[in-house]
């Protein structure tokens, strides 16, 4: 039976007036309940929506909580 993914602390991904928000590391550790070496672990997956932007990793907030509902447990 597969599951979707549901983020637990949605405060952290609330609707910003139909901006561009972006998430970091930090934020998607909080959202994930979960360290932040390993959300930003997840930006080094083929299949996560990251952006590296200089130094720094973004992921656009919409492409995460698509990439969520799109994650299955086995």
């Amino acid at each position: 039976m597969r599951e979707k993914l549901e983020v637990e602390n949605t405060d952290i991904i609330e609707e910003e007036n139909d901006e561009l928000v972006f998430l970091t590391p930090m934020d998607i550790a909080k959202a994930m309940d979960c360290s932040v070496p390993t959300a930003r672990s997840l930006f080094y997956r083929d299949d996560f929506p990251g952006l590296k932007i200089g130094k720094n990793y973004k992921v656009l907030k919409s492409a995460f909580l698509k990439w969520c509902s799109e994650r299955h447990f086995d």
